[in-house]
């Protein structure tokens, strides 16, 4: 939409503002009456006008990191979160930012781990030959949320080191408004960290974890690194969306304007234009390493439509030398959060991590193309 029609949209909303609200004020209307049009001025006339002008709202409403969850954390004490076998650090992606992260050891080696230095965290990622997942979480809360504590434990379980961190905005990190530009190079950052430690040997498997908006961040940074050929050794999308459009238009939040005319222009494009597209849809091609992605059948946040249409995506948009990718689909009970509760998930994950390392596929356990929508 050109300038034109923008500035017609803008002149009409306010038009539309000021007699509505003349005519509400002056008219002797019954009260309720006076309520419902009020309601509707907000709903339908300011909302959107308010959401498509204002980047600030924007940025808030996608990743959420007002929403200070759980309370009162100390990230510099984990094992008051009751991780154990934990180190709290900080890593600087640029010039005045600092994000905060956290380190948790395979469970096998957390007995030694007390009272140790940077070092030796540092010389067990690198000599333990255990794989190491990095995890990119979703909007809001931090690093701390209990189903992210509950997926770590998991992984510890299956004798991985697990490296989760706050984007800016969040948590302890540096408090600045979030992009996706932003949130991504705080993820290269901790990627380059784990890379300088354990080097290119191929002796310790690199996975990259994402979890919702997550899984924007990890697409979008791990087809970077696949395009400059330092690319870790496989990625697993959980609960993935295509692109914010799509989920935009599919989130529960927006069911009342989704069928309004110009949607996208009021919605979708203010988000693609200030650095909040998450165009996983598209990243995905670039991706020529191992993928898995989970879903559950009844996420009320992103759809499993969506995750299945990136799935299909994924599969007819890779080159034939890709490697595989590879879908799980999760009954009902496990919704958007709690994947991590399921029974099958710790095979799954096991499966996948030595499909990946021995690059022997197919890998059992995974629904591939039989997958029905619902």
């Amino acid at each position: 939409m050109g300038l034109g029609l923008r500035a017609l949209f803008t002149a009409i909303t306010a038009g539309a503002v000021l007699i509505l609200t003349v005519w509400y004020y002056e008219m002797q209307i019954h009260f309720g009456f006076k309520i419902a049009v009020g309601a509707t001025i907000l709903l339908y006339l300011f909302i959107p006008f308010l959401f498509h002008f204002s980047i600030s709202i924007q940025q808030h409403l996608v990743f959420l990191p007002f929403v200070r969850w759980p309370h009162n954390v100390n990230f510099s004490a984990p094992e008051t979160e009751e991780l154990f076998g934990t180190r709290n650090l900080y890593l600087t992606p640029e010039e005045g930012i600092s994000i905060g992260v956290w380190h948790l050891l395979p469970n096998s080696l957390i007995a030694d781990s007390k009272g140790r230095n940077d070092e030796y965290w540092e010389n067990a990622m690198r000599n333990s030959g255990r794989p190491i997942i990095l995890y990119l979480h979703g909007n809001s809360g931090s690093r701390a949320g209990p189903h992210r504590k509950e997926l770590y434990q998991i992984l510890q379980e299956l004798d991985s080191h697990v490296l989760c961190l706050d984007y800016r905005g969040y948590a302890d990190s540096t408090q600045v408004a979030p992009t996706e530009t932003g949130v991504v190079s705080d993820a290269r950052a901790l990627y380059k960290y784990i890379r300088r430690i354990v080097g290119n040997t191929g002796n310790t498997k690199i996975f990259v974890w994402g979890h919702s908006l997550g899984t924007g961040v990890a697409s979008h940074m791990v087809a970077d690194l696949c395009v400059e050929g330092d690319s870790p050794a496989a990625l697993i999308l959980e609960s993935p969306f295509t692109n914010i459009g799509e989920e935009v238009k599919n989130h529960m939040l927006s069911a009342i304007y989704r069928y309004l005319p110009g949607f996208d222009y009021i919605f979708v494009r203010p988000l693609e234009k200030n650095d909040i597209a998450f165009q996983s849809d598209r990243h995905i091609a670039k991706i020529d390493i191992p993928i898995a992605i989970f879903h559950a059948i009844d996420d009320p946040v992103v759809p499993f439509a969506l995750g299945v249409k990136l799935f299909r995506i994924a599969g007819r948009s890779r080159g034939t030398l890709a490697k595989p990718v590879y879908f799980k689909r999760f009954g009902e009970g496990f919704a958007h959060k709690f994947i991590c509760r399921s029974p099958d998930l710790p095979n799954l994950v096991k499966q996948f991590q030595n499909c990946t390392t021995s690059d022997t596929w197919p890998c059992v356990g995974f629904d591939n193309f039989n997958i029905e929508i619902e």
